[in-house]
């Protein structure tokens, strides 16, 4: 059955390769190829199908009345439609519309854009068959990949992975075997495009996409194919299903495709994109479509891979991540508690006087606010108590400040350990100390308040010239209720000043703060 053909240049109304915005050709590459007729075409009916494709609004309809001009285009439609992955289950289509309605238009588009692939024949030094088997794994693998990582554009991914090649079979048009006698082993990708640059100024991914373009396909088809070749790294996972599936498909035509699988699986091992279990379940279904994929564009079916081999390399790697995932759990565990570590030593000084590792200023004023609080909301009781040793600038000026920084220090241990595990006990500045003491009463704070001053009379706080230093306190107490305090200051400072009026008595006592008689 013949086919009318139509060539590149016979495609006027599409938009170039420079409209789409895709990097140029070298000039002289660019003129042998505007100059050669016998460049990849496709069938006329295939040409309409993608001028429909760029129309404003695409109808299901126009597309289906193609398709039926050209019976081995619809053959291949109605195909597509009735395989495994577009039935799924449903009764079979037997009209280009409902075919064009089941599978949808990037798919349709695919259709009509395969008559471009490489076709196997007789004779020749390029190997057609695995050209075509190649584009046939990549374009299935690329749509597999995409259903997991990003399905919307998994059957604009399947043209554009169908098409990747296209450019070899450009650069065989244009120098025959001149092109193939120059080439390296046409399954080893990476160093044939580097042959390529090198001979032409760049290589067939570039070629394939000026040759997509001047067919009139869509901008991003076109754009994927030169991106297809690029090394594999998370990102965009568009790029990534594209790169991936070409290293699949070298993979399972490579002489031993299980070490070949082995080595791309541990490549893959280090992106954190991709799955392991997803990867082999992509792997079972790629499988399993090849044999219908190849009936439909007429190849010989790809040969099956070792899936046992593959299952037990990808189990084995498995274990290695999830080993070294372990492993490193453990150290981001061991790190964390360090930082905890870290951060409670310095949440400890950044509260903690660093002379007498009591709560310093700051902190209670903190902690009180939050006390003072809760005690209104609550109608708690709440008590601060006010000390202030008497007589120390004599004390620092008698003996020097590092004497008195030992009173200071043994003085506030004593305190320590007097108070109860609900009190807060914190230097307020100098040889003043704050007591903030919860749910207590001022009978209760006097209570500790004679202890203090027992413990004064009987322990001294240090030795001066070989005899016992003691020291006495000056205590201010104040209770909640002892007035209508307005904040948290307003309490501390009632305890100052019932200290105060210790102080003026004499010192070495204990004073209750009295809210003034406002009647006097």
């Amino acid at each position: 059955m013949s086919i009318d053909r139509i060539s590149t240049a016979e495609i006027s109304v599409a938009p170039g390769p420079a409209e789409l915005g895709l990097p140029p050709l070298p000039d002289t590459l660019r003129s042998r190829l505007a100059e050669c007729r016998t460049l990849p075409s496709l069938p006329a009916a295939a040409a309409r199908v993608i001028a429909i494709a760029r129309s404003p609004e695409p109808r299901l309809a126009d597309y289906a009345r193609t398709f039926e001009q050209d019976p081995a285009l619809a053959l291949r439609l109605l195909s597509m439609a009735n395989s495994a992955f577009y039935s799924r289950n449903g009764n079979p289509v037997s009209s280009s519309l409902d075919a064009v309605s089941r599978i949808g238009l990037d798919a349709t588009l695919a259709i009509a854009l395969s008559f471009g692939l490489p076709r196997p024949r007789a004779g020749g030094n390029l190997d057609h068959e695995y050209l075509c088997q190649r584009a046939i794994i990549a374009a299935s693998a690329t749509q597999e990949l995409a259903q997991h990582l990003c399905p919307d554009h998994a059957p604009q991914l399947f043209t554009t992975a169908l098409l990747q090649d296209i450019g070899i079979l450009a650069l065989e048009a244009l120098d025959g075997e001149a092109y193939v006698a120059s080439l390296p082993d046409l399954h080893q990708h990476q160093k044939l495009a580097e042959a390529e640059r090198q001979r032409y100024g760049c290589d067939h991914a570039l070629i394939g996409a000026w040759l997509a373009a001047s067919w009139g396909v869509p901008g991003p088809i076109a754009a994927g194919i030169i991106d297809s070749h690029g090394p594999l790294a998370d990102g965009d996972p568009r790029q990534l299903c594209l790169r991936l599936s070409c290293r699949i498909a070298d993979c399972w035509l490579a002489a031993d495709s299980a070490t070949a699988f082995s080595a791309l699986l541990r490549q893959l091992a280090s992106l954190a994109s991709l799955d392991i279990v997803m990867l082999m379940t992509v792997m079972q279904e790629l499988q399993h479509r090849l044999p219908s994929l190849a009936r439909l564009f007429e190849i010989t079916c790809p040969p099956a891979i070792d899936s046992a081999h593959l299952l037990a390399e990808a189990k084995e790697l498995l274990f290695e991540q999830n080993l070294r995932m372990t492993i490193r759990l453990a150290e981001q565990q061991r790190e964390l508690e360090a930082l905890h570590a870290s951060h409670v030593v310095l949440d400890e000084q950044h509260r903690t006087d660093h002379l007498t590792q009591l709560a310093n200023r700051p902190w209670l004023e903190k902690r009180l606010t939050q006390h003072f609080d809760c005690a209104r909301q609550t109608r708690q009781p709440l008590t601060v108590m006010f000390i202030d040793l008497d007589h120390f600038k004599r004390i620092n000026d008698r003996f020097g400040h590092r004497f008195g920084d030992e009173v200071l220090i043994h003085f506030a241990a004593a305190l320590n350990n007097m108070v109860r595990e609900s009190d807060i006990a914190g230097r307020y500045g100098g040889e003043e100390f704050l007591v903030i003491m919860p749910n207590t009463r001022r009978q209760q704070a006097g209570i500790l308040a004679d202890r203090i001053r027992e413990y004064l009379a009987s322990q001294p706080l240090a030795q001066a010239d070989g005899e016992p230093l003691h020291v006495t306190a000056s205590i201010g107490i104040a209770d909640l209720e002892d007035g209508e305090f307005e904040d948290a200051t307003a309490l501390v400072d009632a305890a100052d000043q019932a200290m105060y009026g210790v102080k003026h008595g004499g010192r070495d006592g204990v004073g209750h703060y009295e809210e003034p008689d406002s009647s006097t």
